[in-house]
């Protein structure tokens, strides 16, 4: 009978913080249940006023994540956690900045997936706007690149003004923000091409204020 009841005994939830989000950032923590693991970005012991704009930054992150669903490099979205978190798929990798630090040789073919990965989510009608940000790309040890954190990212419906007039815009920016990080650590991958629409996002770019 005390074997019975082992087995079928309820599997602990357990809750651990990867990294706290400050005063206005959502804390990441680790969560484990029956040998499963998610990550949860959370708004909840955050003041009201920062929890009222965690809850944009959710609704944000869940949508943009369900029209990813599926595409390789992009975290599954488990769900809502509560009303100002939300539990997804964590993502393996280093940053991409010390990732072409340490495989130099390997960065065109790294680059060339990225810029696919990029056109991927862009063909679903997503832009991320933050790829500026080093955190937000990671790149496995076999040269794959990740992308995390559609917390500011928009979503367009195909049939809206809005992709016809500021999604081209958009697009742009995850295009520049793809140049940057080709310029600072394989600027000999760069075609004349490329270098000359870096030059031009640089002067545009201090216009932007994802920066």
């Amino acid at each position: 009978m005390a074997e019975t009841l082992e087995a079928t005994a309820p599997q602990p939830l357990t809750i651990e913080m990867i990294r706290p989000g400050g005063w206005a950032k959502p804390d990441i923590k680790s969560v484990a249940f029956a040998g499963d693991r998610a990550v949860l970005k959370d708004f909840s012991d955050k003041s009201w006023p920062v929890r009222l704009l965690g809850r944009r930054q959710v609704e944000r992150e869940i949508r943009a994540l369900r029209r990813l669903h599926g595409i390789p490099g992009i975290p599954r979205c488990y769900g809502e956690a509560g009303r100002v978190g939300v539990l997804m798929e964590p993502m393996e990798g280093e940053r991409i900045t010390r990732w072409c630090r340490d495989h130099r040789e390997q960065a065109g073919p790294m680059f060339r997936k990225l810029a696919d990965l990029v056109a991927q989510i862009h063909a679903r009608g997503v832009a991320h706007i933050d790829l500026r940000k080093r955190d937000n790309i990671l790149v496995t040890g076999d040269g794959s690149p990740g992308i995390i954190d559609f917390n500011a990212s928009f979503c367009f419906d195909p049939a809206g003004l809005g992709a016809r007039i500021l999604f081209p815009i958009m697009r742009r920016i995850d295009d520049g923000a793809l140049l940057k990080w080709k310029s600072l650590l394989a600027p000999e991958l760069l075609t004349e091409r490329e270098a000359a629409r870096h030059r031009r996002m640089s002067r545009l770019r201090r216009l932007w204020i994802f920066n």
